[in-house]
């Protein structure tokens, strides 16, 4: 049975030029994918930076692997220069 949550996470990749990367979700095991298309900033904009945290909804197909269906930045939530 498929399954699914919501989480904060942080990205660990981002390949601009792809549209893709990967975000590490700690209370599941392995790294979850995200694709552009689901990334929903307040500036409009698709692209997340490695070290990012993020607010995720995700699902785990039948089929294996976890997947993000919606992404938010959290800029409230992001670390400053020193801290």
């Amino acid at each position: 049975m498929a399954r699914s949550g919501q989480s904060l996470g942080t990205v660990v990749r981002w390949d601009d030029d792809a549209g893709r990367g990967w975000i590490d979700l700690p209370e599941l095991p392995g790294e979850c994918w995200v694709d552009a298309a689901v990334v929903r900033h307040s500036t409009g904009a698709e692209a997340l930076r490695a070290g990012q945290v993020v607010a995720v909804e995700w699902a785990e197909p039948d089929d294996g692997g976890i997947r993000a269906v919606r992404v938010t930045p959290r800029e409230d939530l992001q670390a400053g220069l020193g801290g």
